[in-house]
């Protein structure tokens, strides 16, 4: 018994990917138009999605997703932008850390699309106490640089995900990967 995956796309231009199945439910962060989703199941009025570039679940509204992909895509936020600016700042900072107390921090930063990235950061720096504040204080850069909630996930030099921070009701959260 084979299950076929069903994908469904954002077909507004901005949605928001929530915790649960209700509009007061904390947003995960938001999906922009033509993002493609694995449809896990539906609730009422409320789809229960995988996006796989970030391999979180969360819900969406009905209405905003339809299994057919947008022909015409406008240009929305330039997230683009706002990653390549985030990066230069975080390796900047990684590099400030390493002259002043000759530590690794931050290798490398990619872009998953949308308000997601990933860190690449050294396995020393994991492993150190301080590494949840500095990881915070990069999530605020991120943030602020998307002026909307956001997706951070933290690997270590493998790129096994060590962690993820993202945007909750009143402060950031901290999960640790459970893999």
């Amino acid at each position: 018994n084979l299950k076929c995956e069903e994908n469904f796309f954002s077909i507004k231009s901005i949605s928001n990917f929530h915790m649960n199945p209700t509009t007061e439910s904390p947003v995960i962060y938001p999906i922009d138009i033509g993002k493609e989703m694995v449809l896990l199941k539906k609730e009422g009025e409320w789809l229960n999605l995988l996006d796989k570039q970030t391999g979180l679940v969360g819900w969406s509204p009905n209405e905003n997703f339809s299994s057919e992909k947008p022909n015409e895509i406008p240009q929305g936020k330039n997230y683009e932008k706002s990653f390549e600016i985030f990066k230069g700042k975080v390796l900047e900072m990684s590099n400030s850390i390493k002259e002043a107390i000759s530590i690794e921090t931050f290798l490398d930063v990619k872009h998953l699309g949308g308000a997601a990235a990933v860190v690449i950061a050294d396995d020393n720096w994991l492993k150190g106490r301080r590494h949840a504040n500095q990881a915070f204080q990069v999530y605020e850069l991120w943030r602020n640089q998307n002026q909307s909630p956001s997706f951070l996930s933290f690997k270590n030099s493998a790129e096994v995900e060590q962690f993820i921070i993202l945007s909750g009701p009143h402060r950031p959260r901290y999960l640790k990967s459970s893999k």
